[in-house]
């Protein structure tokens, strides 16, 4: 074992000729086995150290802060090994329990612009290809064998898999240095290690010189990770237990895992107590977490089930032993959870839409509100919820409602105040939450109409607390969460109807967020007499985005809104502002800039507020000037406060009564329109059927003159209709149109379609061969989000299957805290589900066809394609290192439904995908130097290496290069090539 130990020590060296003296042995090196998944969640650390630029800012021009060595060091001499100096700081031991080590903590770094050395010896039991991923805040410089095989230093967050190094390894022991640059900010790094099939090498563990069998212990320890499902049901709990280490674990420990359960409160339960004082209803043996060749992996197993009258109305706690850890969790079985789940089981398994049609009298919306409440109150009971009380309120509704459909009726129909509602959501499926409001006064049938408020509420909100803030009753003092849960009591009378959508929670009541807004509309107005004249919208911060974006996009929906302290323009963003900016960035950042849209806003008041320690106040300024300049209706306010401006706005429904007074004006005479994306080209009885140009906004002044002419003035569209609107015009009579100076007559029968024709208009609908972009599919690559998306990810070529399902996830996401489930599978499962590629989904489908075979079935209609190590763009090949391309088309057997196609030369490319920025046009050729747009809205620093919009025929571009290439800031320079590392 020594001789082993001096001999590692000497491969660790940096830059030195030999080894040092060796140390006396440690009894014990911890020998780190990956997880399944390849995560390598423990290092030797060692640090902080100020850079070669601390303090000099800006830094002076090239030094490079990864290339030099720390102040008062000398990399030659570095020497991983726990417990020993090498300046004026310690080699210690940093790990993580699920996710990035935390180097700012492990280290007690608190200044910026400093440097660290994560260190390990990697082992492999076979020779063969490998990928080193690792994703790290800032800077990183990694060396392998003591060679640099990558470096690159510029702002950015830890995003995991960020850089992804290719090595060809022979078998053995291999030191791996990871050098990282804080810049300033948050500090952390994630690695992992996969062979040539995605998968964790066979026989591979990371070796961490010094440490002792007490570190194995410590880390076994810290390092796993515990959850106990509690399995709520209508006849007793059947809980189930899961023990894994998601970044690792030592070898050589055993991994047992025991649980019991005990009655004692949580706090006593973490004291040293005698284990006679606590009463066990069981105690059992759960197994070992295995460990094999390829990692450690996960125990799974069901533990005795239980049923109330056993172990009664009182507190539990589940005790998980693993390795050491003494795991405690609270556990509150219920009565009243057990009796409500066992009615809800006996009366709507026979109403569920899988078995049967829901009988007449029940209405839309009602069963599946009622399913929401008992997947809530199932989810509360089993996931250690501790708010009985407001499970118990929760558990009485659902008793209440189910009860009237045991008679026969549906439980909503008369129902008046505050309730939790929820319709399923056509995008994937599952149900989408929203609250109402209904008021007091309303009598079904007694013929009176209600206005509509919408409220919309902010990033990582609730609908429910949404109502609540909307009320006046938001409580600083309270969780969003808790507020979600206890409404308001009593509430506050208000004559209106009031919806909060969820919008598939952080969307930014964009795309499938802003389609849930509009379905939400749908539904109320489809449920009870609402006046839809007077439907009007509100929400702060990101609700403030959306309430503006939702009506301008939406103009003739809605009579007035109050965006609070909202997000106005793209170009005002920090991320955005300054930045070198590619056309199509330009246009797509005007889409998402709700001031772009403002021209719509002639029949639509706003109400703006905005406190003015909340900075930059341009955020909202910008639409507040621009509405000043069209001489809209607009009012804001400028209270001196921060971000947090609703509890004044709506305290005594002041927010409710402003919106009230506001009606729409169903019949405009004149519309003034702006658009930019065909789904959104409806105003009243305007209608943009074609855009002149993909990247072109259209812009529509349209007059009715008199009953029997309309005077158009058009730029940018190709083709619109218009609607005979009986206030307006004679339907009965010849229709004069005049476009941009050019009279077109219409019978009285004739409709009002017109379409560009050289250098004027003509009467008819615009008639293409072929694809055109219309309707829904236009384009570009994230409109698809808007529809129900089916992700096919290739499994072909097993080199390929994990990286493909990994990004197919990541994809389907979309991003932190949006709440959709798109349905997920491999080409494998599509095609033995027997499912058509002229599918009523788009399909989202990411791999090659070599991997994945729907695009192999797909890709003869394609103009994009990978062709062995390139990529082919129409005749214009392509190469590079992590290359891959990423576009949208209309599906070749399916043209009305989107087809999203992301696919890498190799597993690489492929995950380099994720380094796309959000504005994406309709086709992307990339490789590894798009990866500074990581996270970010532009490219930036980044660069493609093809990108742009489809024509409107879907053709390829003129150009398709990136324009700004050249002039983006270069990279730090990388340090391995498109060959991988050769030792």
């Amino acid at each position: 074992m020594k001789r082993r130990w001096v001999a590692a020590a000497a491969v660790l060296l940096v830059g030195a000729s030999s080894p040092p003296a060796s140390p006396s042995a440690p009894t014990f090196d911890v020998r780190l086995a990956p997880s399944s998944r390849g995560w390598l969640g423990a290092w030797l650390l060692i640090g902080p150290y100020r850079s070669a630029t601390y303090g000099q800012k800006p830094p002076p021009p090239g030094v490079d802060p990864l290339a030099a060595p720390p102040e008062g060091a000398d990399e030659a001499t570095l020497r991983p090994l726990l417990g020993t100096s090498w300046g004026a700081a310690r080699w210690t031991l940093a790990s993580s329990a699920e996710g990035p080590i935390d180097v700012r903590a492990a280290l007690h770094a608190t200044e910026s612009d400093i440097l660290a050395y994560a260190a390990g010896t990697l082992h492999l039991a076979e020779a063969g290809r490998i990928y080193l991923l690792v994703g790290a805040d800032d800077g990183l410089r990694v060396s392998v064998d003591g060679k640099p095989v990558l470096s690159r230093d510029e702002p950015r967050p830890e995003r995991d898999d960020d850089d992804v190094v290719p090595l060809d390894l022979p078998a053995g022991d291999h030191p791996v240095v990871l050098k990282l640059h804080q810049r300033d900010g948050a500090w952390s790094f994630h690695a992992r290690v996969l062979d040539g099939e995605l998968r964790p090498p066979r026989g591979s563990y990371l070796w961490l010189p010094g440490t002792t069998v007490d570190d194995a212990r410590d880390l076994a320890s810290r390092m796993s990770w515990v959850s106990v499902d509690r399995g709520a049901s209508g006849d007793g709990y059947h809980p189930a237990l899961t023990v894994r280490f998601p970044e690792g674990a030592p070898l050589g420990l055993p991994l047992d895992v025991n649980a019991r359960l005990v009655q004692a409160p949580l706090a006593r339960a973490t004291a040293a107590l005698d284990p006679a004082a606590f009463q066990t209803s069981f105690e059992v043996s759960a197994g070992k977490v295995p460990v094999d060749e390829r990692g450690v992996g996960e125990l799974k197993t069901d533990l005795p089930a239980l049923d109330v009258a056993d172990i009664k109305d009182v507190s539990w706690t589940f005790e998980v032993r693993v390795s050491g850890r003494v795991v405690r969790t609270p556990f509150f079985p219920r009565r009243f959870v057990e009796k409500t789940l066992a009615h809800a089981e006996r009366t709507l398994e026979p109403l569920a839409p899988a078995s049967s049609t829901p009988p007449s009298w029940l209405r839309s919306g009602s069963l599946e509100s009622l399913e929401l409440a008992r997947s809530r109150i199932e989810s509360f009971a089993s996931h250690a919820d501790g708010d009985l009380e407001a499970q118990a309120a929760e558990a009485k509704d659902l008793d209440l409602a189910l009860a009237s459909i045991d008679a026969k009726t549906d439980p909503y129909a008369t129902r008046t105040g505050l309730m939790r509602r929820a319709y399923r959501s056509p995008v994937d499926g599952e149900l989408a939450e929203f609250g109402l409001y209904v008021p007091p006064s309303y009598r079904r049938g007694d013929g009176k109409r209600y206005p509509l408020i919408v409220v919309l509420h902010g990033l990582n909100g609730r609908p429910m607390a949404m109502i609540r803030y909307f009320f006046g009753g938001d409580d600083p003092k309270r969780e969003n969460e808790w507020e979600d849960r206890h409404p308001l009591d009593p509430m506050p009378n208000l004559e209106a109807f009031v919806v909060a959508p969820s919008g598939h929670g952080n969307t930014m009541y964009r795309d499938l967020g802003e389609d849930d807004v509009m379905r939400v509309i749908a539904w109320a107005e489809s449920a009870y007499p609402i006046d839809q004249d007077r439907v009007t919208i509100t929400g702060p911060s990101m609700g403030g985005i959306g309430s503006a974006g939702v009506p301008l996009h939406h103009p003739d929906v809605f009579a007035a809104a109050a965006p609070l302290c909202g997000y106005q323009s793209y170009f005002v963003r920090r991320d955005v502002l300054g930045r070198p900016i590619r056309p199509w960035e330009k246009v797509l950042a005007e889409e998402k800039s709700n001031v772009e849209w403002a021209t719509n806003g002639e029949r639509l008041p706003l109400w703006i507020v905005h406190g003015t320690l909340d900075q930059p106040e341009a955020n909202s300024g910008v639409l507040i000037k621009r509405y000043e300049e069209l001489k809209y209706s607009i009012v804001h306010d400028h209270p001196e406060l921060g971000h947090n401006v609703w509890q004044t706005t709506y305290e005594g429904l002041k927010g409710a009564d402003w919106l009230l007074q506001f009606r729409r004006d169903r019949h405009p005479s004149r519309i003034h329109f702006r658009t930019v994306r065909l789904r959104d080209g409806d105003d009243a009885w305007l209608h943009v059927d074609e855009l002149a140009a993909p990247d072109a906004w259209a812009e529509v002044d349209a007059r009715v003159r008199s009953r029997t002419r309309i005077d158009v003035e058009v730029k940018g569209a190709g083709a619109f209709h218009l609607d005979r609107d009986d206030r307006l015009v004679d339907r009965h009579r010849e229709l004069t149109v005049m476009v941009n100076g050019t009279r077109v007559v219409f019978a009285a029968d004739d409709p009002l379609s017109l379409h560009a024709e050289g250098d004027g208009w003509k009467a008819g609908p615009a008639h293409h061969e072929g694809l055109y972009k219309h309707g829904n599919v236009t384009g570009p690559i994230r409109d698809a989000f808007h529809e129900p998306l089916l992700f096919v990810y290739g499994a072909a070529d097993p080199s390929v299957a994990r990286a493909n399902e990994e990004v197919a996830r990541a994809w389907a996401q979309i991003r932190y805290g949006v709440t959709v489930r798109y349905p997920i599978m491999s080409d494998a499962e599509f095609f033995a589900a027997n499912q058509p590629l002229a599918n009523d989904r788009s399909l989202f489908l990411v791999g090659n066809a070599r991997s994945n075979r729907v695009v192999r079935e797909l890709e003869a209609g394609l103009p994009i394609r990978i062709d062995g190590e390139s990529v082919l763009v129409g005749s214009e090949r392509f190469t590079g290192r992590e290359l891959g391309a990423a576009f949208v088309r209309p599906n070749p057997k399916r043209p009305d439904r989107y087809l999203v196609v992301v696919e890498g030369v190799d597993a690489p490319g492929t995950w380099r995908s994720l380094s796309l920025p959000d504005l994406l046009p309709d086709f992307i050729v990339y490789d590894v130097s798009v990866a500074p747009a990581r996270g970010q809205v532009l490219l930036g620093a980044g660069m493609a290496r093809a990108a742009g919009f489809f024509q409107n025929d879907w053709s390829l571009p003129a150009t398709i290069a990136d324009p700004l290439a050249r002039q983006a800031r270069a990279l730090p320079p990388s340090e391995h090539d498109a060959t991988p590392y050769l030792p």
